[in-house]
């Protein structure tokens, strides 16, 4: 291998197609300072005539060939995007460098799947060791403030339908990829583009992708405007960038860079004479500098190329949207879960709901539409919408009249605002322990009852539903029945025994947050089949029009239908215009929510200290999926190695961003809004009708579930299965690690054991 500043550097080249050879090879060869070690490709026929013109340099069909004879310095890869997966895989895999051609990735999840493999990998965009091009640069600061910048690359290649170009890359992903990494190199990424294309120019040939792009950007912070022509199907070969400032404008057209005053005078032109084959050996010898240390910088690593990645990828994603895209350039550290995914739909849907009323006071337009889907999917008699789940839990409180001193049992696991609302009233929550599942104990309703218990609220967490029917017989045994609420804003759609979880009690509340498996942003759904309880929740929330409208002539609210309870609890018409496209987008998502669970608890299951959520299949359960809790087994982990830095490894060293653990949702015993509710609530007085606060030893599953969870989002689309796998990937690598580091420092024997055991190691 080469050595610092090494005077010559040996390359290999995968993939002899005509970038390859022509644009690489031919540049190279002859080259004092660089040759040529060996070249690969999978067509034999290819190969057959390289070694034709060149028998002294050796060829191989497979990469695993190549490398098993020789070492290169690095490998100069110039195959199409869609097949060179394996051959990088194999290159890192030997600890080889990596000189890849364009694109840098084709999306943000590739780039950072690239990112992670353990060498150097740089990109072949050439144009940014162009002279012209560095010419251009150099001329910015004469230019004033930059207002503008126009750039045109057009070409007429006349075989698209041959080679890679007939597999569905478009203009912009050939030629446009050149021009925005130079855009973005001079500017940075752009806060927002616009993407125009037109297609199928040519239908005498059979190919895909876009044959014209129009491309508008603009670049908030520096106030620049800016347009990107591309074509391959044009009649005349252009190239070329004006830039515009308040003191000049730099123009390059094609190998001339010019520089012009404000009146327009020619004030610097120079004409770039270099060759290609300068170029490519700059470029080429920059690298193996770089991957030597010989010099700390290079303009084209991979991770310089993170914003022309995101730019490009936001110049794909319009095209197919027709709507500007927002440049997410935040973070290279992005988060790997995207939900709610804001699709053109939900805008439109949006946007005509604020064309249309920003303010409902019935029950009419889109509250009646979405009212109505909801309690069809759910077959219930009445829904409500409301401004939040806990709004909709506050709602089924109100609803049973509760008052000072009524107690209701309530899961001492969930977030707290399944019990908070009840305070209000004065009432008492009564905790339960769980279920090892994480989910209220139904005998847990038969030891706490007291002739107080006017009800049972249980939480559906984290997408399981509870143990329903056992649930519901033993509430029916408690004080000659009490009432069973249901809080399922874990849960959209979950089933348990072939019932979906909302109708198994006497009334059910949704939360339609922005995270929520169903979300409007900021909503929450009362649904029940009591007219009664419903009458109590829409007085309670709404007054005047819908009041009159829907509270019954004989109920004895109905007298207060001008100000209802004096209250306004409605729900936003914009954030049930969004609830209302998610609910068509559900079940698909839905779908990929059941696949990557799967996947999660295939890929994870042999990690023998993670417990895998576990669905009783007896029980009929269909899980939401809302999240994936597993359980850390400090018993069954290598030495010293805890939940917490677990994750930590998880986090900083595999880079699993999402992989949490879920503090802020834990037993609500010893909250000081249940320690101390008096303080917090006077209007009852002190202390109130509170009780003295239950003791932690009374929830040992609780305190065991809270103590040992890991989170994970579970993905919904279709290009998320890589992201997924990622994951399993990074646990397994990360518990693999774990046992390894702890038999070399000579760990427990059951360390040491498992270690040993290769079947084992292999499983992970």
């Amino acid at each position: 291998m080469a050595s610092r500043g090494s005077s010559h550097y040996r390359i290999a080249i995968v993939g002899i197609g005509h970038r390859g050879y022509k644009t690489h090879f031919l540049s190279i060869y002859g080259s004092p300072s660089e040759s040529v070690i060996a070249v690969c490709d999978a067509d034999e026929k290819r190969l057959s005539e390289f070694s034709r013109k060149h028998p002294d340099i050796p060829t191989f069909t497979t990469i695993e060939e190549l490398l098993s004879n020789h070492t290169p310095d690095f490998a100069l890869v110039c195959l199409p995007h869609h097949v060179y997966e394996h051959c990088l895989g194999q290159l890192s895999k030997a600890g080889v460098h990596i000189l890849k051609e364009k694109p840098a990735a084709n999306d943000v999840e590739e780039w950072k799947d690239l990112s992670r493999l353990p060498v150097k990998i740089g990109v072949t965009f050439q144009k940014r060791f162009e002279p012209r091009y560095q010419q251009l640069s150099s001329l910015l600061p004469m230019l004033g403030r930059v207002v503008s910048v126009r750039a045109t690359l057009a070409r007429n290649i006349q075989t698209l339908d041959a080679s890679w170009r007939a597999s569905g890359v478009g203009v912009t992903e050939d030629l446009g990829v050149h021009m925005l990494d130079i855009l973005v190199w001079l500017f940075g990424p752009p806060s927002t583009l616009t993407s125009l294309k037109a297609d199928d120019v040519r239908p005498f040939q059979t190919y895909a992708g876009e044959d014209v792009a129009e491309i508008s950007l603009r670049w908030d912070q520096q106030s620049i405007i800016g347009s990107v022509h591309l074509s391959r199907v044009a009649h005349v070969d252009s190239e070329s960038v004006v830039i515009t400032g308040t003191s000049g404008t730099a123009v390059l057209d094609d190998k001339k860079v010019s520089l012009l005053g404000p009146d327009g005078i020619t004030m610097l032109s120079i004409q770039d004479e270099s060759s290609k084959q300068t170029i490519v050996r700059k470029m080429v010898r920059g690298f193996g500098d770089y991957i030597t240390d010989a010099s700390a910088a290079y303009p084209c690593t991979l991770e310089a190329h993170y914003d022309t990645v995101i730019t490009s990828d936001a110049a794909k994603k319009s095209q197919i949207s027709g709507t500007s895209e927002i440049v997410k350039a935040a973070s290279r550290a992005e988060a790997d879960f995207e939900w709610p995914i804001i699709t053109p739909k939900i805008e439109k849907a949006t946007i005509e709901q604020m064309h249309s009323t920003l303010s409902i006071y019935n029950r009419s337009g889109i509250y009646e539409v979405f009212e109505d889907r909801w309690k069809d999917m759910h077959g219930l008699k009445h829904a409500l919408v409301c401004s939040s789940g806990t709004i909709a839990i506050l709602h089924m409180f109100e609803a049973l009249c509760l008052q000072p001193g009524d107690e209701i049992l309530c899961p001492v696991y969930t977030f707290f605002a399944t019990a908070t609302p009840m305070l209000q009233y004065g009432a008492v929550p009564v905790f339960c322990d769980c279920l090892e599942d994480g989910n209220i104990d139904p005998n847990e309703i038969l030891k706490r009852q007291t002739p107080k218990t006017k009800a049972v609220i249980v939480t559906h967490m984290w997408g399981l539903p509870c143990r329903m029917s056992e649930i519901v017989a033993n509430a029916k045994s408690v004080n000659g029945g009490i009432k069973v609420l249901e809080d399922c804003s874990h849960a959209h759609t979950a089933m348990i025994d072939g019932k979906m979880v909302g109708t198994w009690g006497d009334m059910a509340a949704w939360s339609l947050q922005a995270k929520k498996n169903i979300t409007g942003g900021q909503a929450g759904v009362f649904a029940t089949n009591s007219t009664d309880y419903y009458a109590h929740a829409v007085s309670h929330g709404h007054f005047n029009k819908r009041a009159k409208q829907e509270v019954p002539q004989d109920h004895p609210l109905r007298k207060f239908w001008l100000t209802g309870l004096g209250l306004n609890l409605r729900a936003h018409p914009l954030a049930i215009a969004m609830a209302n496209i998610q609910l068509d987008t559900h079940p698909l998502a839905q779908k990929y929510r059941e696949k990557y669970a799967k996947q999660l608890i295939s890929g994870l299951r042999e990690i023998p200290f993670l417990k895998m959520p576990v669905i009783d299949d007896q029980r009929k359960v269909k899980h939401a999926w809302y999240a994936f809790v597993m359980q850390f087994d400090a018993s069954r982990a290598p030495t010293g190695l805890t939940r917490e830095n677990f994750v930590q490894h998880l986090n900083e060293i595999a880079g699993l961003c999402e992989v949490d653990i879920p503090n802020s949702t834990g037993l609500l015993h010893d909250l000081p809004l249940f320690t101390n509710t008096a303080e917090a609530i006077p209007r009852f007085g002190t202390p109130g009708p509170w009780k003295k606060s239950q003791e932690t030893r009374e929830f040992p599953n609780a305190l065991n579930f809270y103590n040992t969870a890991i989170k994970l989002p579970v993905w919904t689309q279709a290009s998320d299965e890589k992201i997924v796998k990622r994951y399993i990937a990074g646990f397994n690598q990360v518990a693999r690690e774990a046992f390894a580091a702890a038999k070399g420092a000579g760990g427990s024997r059951s360390d040491v054991a498992y270690a040993n055991n290769d079947r084992a190691m292999a499983r992970l």
